[in-house]
């Protein structure tokens, strides 16, 4: 062959892919549709066809007949394709198509440029795997970035196999910009091919990020509130903040607006703050919602208000600031109110709570040293807050140094608190705690340490207050004990997966006294200001089991979202089991002949699998061999990964199984259970219940492809009675472009019965909110 043309013929074509292999052509990166793609400038492009045509000393290339074009992981195929290499511009016609892990495309014709990523074409339909987004048109025009225009087309995010989507927008022109918003006009938006509405102009968000606009409305039923309605709107403020503010209205009870605020301000500052605000006009009969009679204050005023908050920021020189604010208008709030913005876990923790708690301080660390200062508020949602102390500030400052080439230890805790309170005892109090520390070694494999600790607690009371003196202190000294060794032995398993198990048996053996001191003359403000003496010996075995696990080449799919349960510990030493037994042996009332021995503490631990949890915590009287208190929590997950991803986050999640159990039994103070209220106490209440017997069940089910399942539950087998369930059911659609969520939950505190609906739109409007947790 020779001259400045050259043709290659079906014959030549086949010496040329058996002999050569393929054509490589150094070229950038081919409509990438990311703007992460990694596939950089130098690299090659094979193409392969019946026939091949090169011109002007293989600037211009030509090929016709099943020409296949890949670079990397993308494959391009048409009738025909010609490629200048200079303005790397290409034209493909005839059946083209583009198969990326990321994209792909179907046309008629195509004209694209490879270096500035842009092209047209010409009825053609385009898939984006990473938002589902399918969109086709009479005429697509892709700009530099992730624009597009397109005359006469549609977009949808439903998947459907054969059929006309679930729903879809169509517009003589729709305007796709680079930041994932859809403006169309003259446009329809169409539910199984049927029109339902004229959109003459109007805007959508596109992408599962963060996009501005109204969230799918909230529907829900309440005995005691009615209809309820929620209306949320989210603002992306910016990439590193954003907001959501809605409106409630609830038929029966009220009417309210609510707002969340979520900013990072850097890598080393933070914030949220969530607000409510809600008018009680609509309610009747507000006596008969309270459902706990043992609290102070139940009055539910008109105006209701809530107000949460954190931040935590970090300065160059150290010193950190953080805030966690937590304030209500009435002590029912939390019982009555469940709204779009009440959902956190930290909310959800609080409905349980007896206080909620504002704090807000400044820490500073130096290696070994420490200093903190800060404010706490608390509201008492049980006693009257008139009697609730407030810590307005509080100083701590601790550490520890050795001194100088000896193993002995200086440690140190010095603690101010002002404590105010508008009725009752209150003052300043100054805690300070030195403390030497020696560590030694008896024998070769036994340890121990010696501690010796002064404690001096000093008092400045504000007023006179009873018996209290308005100056006192009180001197106190520990003495600490330890002595214990640990023996080991390794089992070489061989298994594939676990390799070797390590039995480590911990015999420890303490001693702690603390002599007796007069301290009635003293308030009581927290556990501080009463220290019983204490002549104890305290005897612990441990048991533990380690695991040594195989080193595994895991699979960890393309699509990030996909959840791989057990692959984080595969190839590390951990932890497998513990059980600890720990007995007290109280030297004093041995000596008046009273109960020397505590309760037999046992704590049990099992996580032979990353997804298997077990655990067992009680404590047995060893007199009448009575469990006296006990808690149990097991836990399953589903090790399965979830293969196939969807743009719901509920169904990215795995099965989930957790059953927890509590039991308390009585004792001198178990009336405390049923009315912690001190005010309001009465002696004719029963002491024969025991305080505490609670089950719990939470479980998550896949039913199917299509369907989750909820249920989550608390059982009070003291009272042999339901004080919460809830069930809830979701469902994705056959073509996985919308979801109905349904669930119902029944309350004893306050009494009633809930109904909660929404549906969501995926990829068009829906926030992505996991709705179960």
């Amino acid at each position: 062959m020779s001259g400045s043309k050259e043709m290659l013929s079906r014959k030549a074509y086949v010496v040329l892919r058996v002999v050569l292999g393929v054509f490589c052509l150094p070229a950038p990166a081919l409509w990438a549709q990311t703007g992460q793609s990694d596939r950089g400038p130098g690299q090659e492009i094979h193409v392969t066809a019946d026939s091949l045509k090169v011109e002007e000393r293989g600037t211009k290339v030509e090929a016709r007949g099943n020409v296949e074009l890949k670079r990397q992981e993308m494959t391009l195929k048409a009738d025909e394709l010609r490629l200048n290499r200079e303005t790397q511009q290409a034209e493909a016609k005839g059946k083209v198509s583009v198969d990326d892990p990321q994209w792909k495309m179907k046309a008629e014709a195509a004209q694209f440029n490879l270096e500035q990523e842009t092209g047209t074409i010409d009825q053609g339909e385009i898939f984006l795997e990473a938002g589902h987004l399918s969109m086709s048109g009479k005429r697509l025009e892709k700009f530099s970035g992730q624009a597009y225009h397109i005359d006469e087309g549609f977009f949808t995010t439903c998947l459907c196999e054969s059929g006309p989507p679930t729903w879809k927008v169509s517009a003589d022109r729709i305007d796709l910009r680079r930041e994932g918003e859809a403006i169309l006009r003259g446009g329809t938006f169409y539910l199984m091919d049927v029109p339902v509405l004229y959109l003459p102009y109007a805007y959508f968000p596109l992408r599962t990020e963060r996009q501005t606009g109204f969230l799918f409305p909230r529907f829900g039923s309440s005995t005691k509130e009615g209809f309820k309605f929620e209306q949320p709107f989210f603002w992306a403020i910016s990439k590193s903040a954003d907001a959501t503010v809605g409106i409630d209205v609830e038929s029966r009870a009220r009417v309210g607006l609510f707002g969340e605020l979520r900013a990072i301000m850097s890598r080393d500052a933070g914030a949220e703050i969530a607000l409510s605000y809600f008018n009680e006009g609509l309610r009747k009969n507000e006596d008969r919602s309270i459902g706990d009679r043992t609290i102070a204050d139940q009055d539910i005023p008109k105006d209701r208000w809530s107000v949460f908050a954190t931040h935590r920021q970090s300065s160059p020189l150290g010193w950190k600031t953080y805030s966690d604010i937590s304030a209500f208008s009435d002590d029912l709030f939390l019982r009555d109110i469940d709204t779009f913005i009440l959902d956190s876990p930290r909310e959800r923790e609080l409905r349980s709570s007896r206080y909620a708690s504002s704090r807000f301080g400044v820490v500073r660390n130096w290696n070994d040293v420490s200093l903190q200062g800060g404010w706490a508020f608390h509201q008492d949602f049980i006693q009257p807050d008139k009697h609730t102390l407030q810590k307005t500030p509080q100083i701590l400052f601790r550490g520890r140094r050795a001194l100088g080439e000896t193993p002995v230890e200086f440690r140190w805790r010095a603690e101010g608190v002002n404590y105010l309170r508008r009725e009752g005892a209150d003052g300043l109090r100054l805690d300070l705690r030195p403390e030497l520390f020696l560590p030694f070694q008896a024998f070769p494999y036994l340890l121990g340490s010696f501690n010796l600790a002064l404690r001096e607690t000093a008092y400045h009371l504000y007023q006179d207050e009873g018996s209290f003196d308005r100056n006192r202190s009180r001197q106190l000294v520990e003495v600490r004990g330890n002595m214990g060794t640990s023996v080991g032995r390794v089992y070489d398993l061989g298994a594939s997966y676990l390799r070797k198990m390590k039995h480590v048996v911990e015999p420890e053996m303490s001693y702690l006294f603390i002599p007796g001191v007069r301290d009635r003359d003293i308030p009581i403000f927290d556990g501080t200001d009463r220290i019983n003496r204490r002549n104890l010996l305290t005897f612990a075995l441990t048991n533990r089991l380690w695991g040594k696990f195989a080193q595994e080449t895991t699979a960890i799919p393309e699509d990030r979202d996909v959840e791989l349960v057990s692959s984080a510990n595969v190839g590390d030493v951990r932890e497998m089991g513990r059980l600890r037994l720990a007995l007290s042996y109280d030297i004093d009332r041995e000596r008046k002949g009273g109960d020397s021995l505590s309760d037999l503490d046992m704590n049990f631990r099992l996580t032979p699998v990353d997804y298997l949890a077990l655990g067992f915590d009680t404590g047995l009287n060893p007199g009448p061999w009575q469990v006296s208190q006990a808690a149990a929590v097991f836990s399953l997950l589903d090790p399965r990964p979830l293969t196939h991803r969807v743009l719901d986050r509920d169904f990215m999640r795995p099965n989930r199984l957790d059953l927890s159990y509590r039991f308390i039994r009585r004792d001198s103070l178990a009336q405390l259970a049923d009315n912690a209220n001190l005010t309001a106490l009465s002696d004719e209440r029963l002491l024969h219940r025991n305080v505490v017997g609670a089950l719990g069940v939470n479980a998550f089910f896949h039913l199917t492809d299509r369907v989750l399942l909820l249920y989550d539950t608390s059982y009070n087998a003291r009272d042999g009675r339901f004080t919460n369930n809830r069930g809830g059911i979701k469902i994705l659609s056959q073509c996985e472009c919308w979801t109905l969520s349904f669930s119902l939950k029944r309350s004893t505190n306050p009494d009633k019965t809930s109904f909660k609906f929404s549906f969501d739109l995926l990829g068009l409007g829906s926030q992505n909110k996991e709705l179960f947790k």
